[in-house]
């Protein structure tokens, strides 16, 4: 048994850490964690937007076995791991798991990029569209996970690959990756400067990764004129107006793959960090802000109004 420290959200955007004894029963491991990512899922519930308080949350932990029940086979103390455990309950010291939730962390991965929960996510956005020889890709939305899919496309024979966001610093880093160009979403000439770069032909694809109502319309207006792919891979878990002929008239096919969308999670996760371990996913570019656990209330700010520079987030406690 050991003392945990995790964070609780007492009430919309107000954290208090507190404690409690964990103890593994035969079934499950004790896992020290040593980094979460902090995602923007966490942070509708730390606006309430969504959920109840008093909660903790965290959902992207990383971690060592520090104890193993008398059941478990396959795993030993001193295990590196990722995956589906403490699920918003990771912003702690010490989580609990159980064997088919855990993945372990390749050697040579350092444990801060092994962001298993949020790849798993990409796996699962990259497999439900992948584009086909030729095609022209356009990427709404150049955050951490619009980053990730931009990533995950490099390199897949698309005659385009543009990257899209309103930050010029967000889309320089979009270049860095390998985007074959990247284009400012508040550009009045925005649709005519993707009718220059697809020949008139449009998007082929289209990745959605923004949650907003807005930028979902306009990468709807860049898409080809027959049976295109529309990803709608942002959260939407708030009302919002969509003129939908911008996709019946095409025909579109519009995805939507998030977690419940994939057949097997664990499987994505898999690919996912097959992929990270391959160099397919630039991690260490993308991790911009490190915080310990005493400081999870600055950092919930700093992530929610995104500090110029700030893509990702880790909680380190």
């Amino acid at each position: 048994m050991v003392l945990s420290r995790y964070a609780e959200l007492v009430e919309p955007g107000k954290f208090v850490l507190k404690e409690e004894q964990l103890a593994p029963g035969d079934d499950q491991l004790l896992i020290r964690i040593t980094h979460c990512g902090i995602c923007q899922y966490d942070g509708v519930y730390y606006k309430g937007i969504i959920g109840q308080t008093p909660m903790s949350l965290g959902h992207e932990p990383v971690g060592v076995v520090e104890a193993v029940g008398r059941n478990v086979k396959g795993f030993q103390p001193g295990d590196r791991v990722t995956g589906l455990f403490a699920y918003l309950r990771s912003f702690a010291t010490y989580g609990l798991a159980e064997p088919h939730q855990l993945i372990k962390v390749p050697d040579h991965v350092p444990s801060e990029q092994a962001l298993a929960e949020p790849l798993k996510c990409i796996a699962t956005i990259l497999r439900a569209a992948p584009p086909e020889l030729g095609d022209h890709v356009l990427v709404m939305g150049s955050g951490f996970m619009g980053l990730l899919v931009l990533a995950g496309l490099v390199g897949r024979a698309a005659a385009s690959l543009i990257a899209v966001d309103v930050r010029e610093d967000r889309l320089a880093l979009a270049k860095e990756i390998g985007a074959s160009h990247t284009l400012n979403a508040k550009d009045p000439d925005f649709l005519a400067k993707v009718k220059e770069i697809t020949n008139g032909h449009g998007a082929d694809v289209v990745f959605e990764l923004t949650s907003s109502a807005e930028p979902v319309e306009l990468a709807a207006k860049t898409m080809r004129r027959t049976r295109p792919r529309y990803v709608l891979a942002g959260w939407h878990g708030q009302p919002g107006t969509y003129t939908l002929r911008n996709w019946t008239t095409l025909g579109a096919i519009i995805l939507t793959p998030h977690p419940s969308f994939s057949l097997d999670q664990m499987e994505d996760m898999r690919r996912a960090m097959d992929g990270l371990a391959r160099g397919v996913f630039p991690m260490d570019k993308l991790i911009t802000h490190r915080f310990s656990l005493d400081d999870i209330q600055p950092a919930f700010e700093i992530a929610m109004t995104g500090a110029e520079g700030y893509i990702k987030g880790v909680i380190t406690p």
